[in-house]
């Protein structure tokens, strides 16, 4: 199974404070135009958060008609820069089951339809840019994991459940880290979780489970770990591919750009020929 990732799309439909570093809307497309010419291509892609600026009709409009292209199906989430009631209404006909099946303060849901199970929960809090796994989060993906405890399955959100030393990301981050560690801890089905929010490619591990954060697909964040500092990078557009080989996830990080590439299709033949063959690989 291949579970592919975008995140913190920020579409927007006319000027905002980071145009000047990306327009969102064409990035977006050149990362959807590059999945779709994916071999293998995805199976799922999942869009965890932030996928517009504001969480307007207008852009949510925007946003689905820059995606509509999409060969594999698309899971919708939200994150802070989305609008709980109107990212519902946009993405209804998308998220899964009917719409009476989703938490009334949360916009958590699980799909089945596949090898790994996908559980997503939102971690969002209405009108604020922090975000929080409360008792009644908790209690939600305890009884979510409980109830198919011998099935893989992969976890995606918007915050990532720890720190990560970004620090003017981290305070305005996710509340009840140890919380959610300890649901973690508790079932060891949980491959891999996935996040976003942080525009940048970082991994973790939390309990025993890899947490991997998606970069964005519009900007980057920069890799600055000084805590009185800040910045944001036209680094190129960004996406995460999550390999399920049927007993671990592997991930890769891709990232769109225009640049030079050197076919070695030849070498690759060579590789897998002297393999066929039971032969070993010397120098020269």
């Amino acid at each position: 199974m291949l579970v592919a990732q975008i995140t913190d799309c920020h579409v927007r439909c006319d000027d905002g404070p980071f145009s000047s570093l990306a327009d969102t809307a064409t990035t977006l497309a050149a990362v959807v135009e590059h999945l779709n010419g994916l071999d293998p291509g995805p199976d799922v892609v999942l869009a965890t958060g932030d996928l517009t600026d504001d969480g307007t009709p207008e852009q949510y409009a925007c946003f689905r008609e820059i995606v509509e292209p999409l060969t594999a199906p698309l899971l919708p989430f939200p994150g802070n820069h989305d609008h709980g009631p109107d990212f519902r209404e946009a993405f209804a006909d998308m998220l899964p089951g009917d719409p009476g099946d989703l938490p009334e303060r949360h916009c958590s849901y699980v799909v089945d339809d596949h090898p790994v199970r996908l559980v997503g929960i939102d971690t969002s809090k209405p009108d604020h840019h922090d975000g929080c796994f409360d008792d009644e989060r908790a209690d939600w993906l305890e009884g979510t994991l409980a109830s198919a405890p011998d099935r893989p399955t992969l976890i995606f959100t918007h915050f990532p459940p720890l720190q990560v030393g970004l620090d003017y990301m981290d305070v305005a981050g996710l509340t009840g880290l140890d919380r959610f560690e300890d649901v973690i801890a508790a079932h060891p089905q949980v491959a891999l979780v996935v996040a976003g929010h942080l525009h940048r490619p970082i991994q973790a591990v939390i309990a025993s489970t890899l947490v991997s954060v998606c970069p964005s697909t519009g900007f980057q964040l920069d890799l600055d770990l000084n805590p009185t500092r800040g910045g944001a990078v036209d680094e190129p557009p960004g996406f995460q591919l999550h390999r399920w080989d049927g007993g671990r996830f592997v991930t890769h990080t891709g990232m769109v750009r225009d640049g030079r590439r050197i076919d070695i299709t030849a070498f690759v033949e060579y590789v897998l020929g002297r393999a066929e063959r039971g032969e070993d690989f010397p120098k020269g």
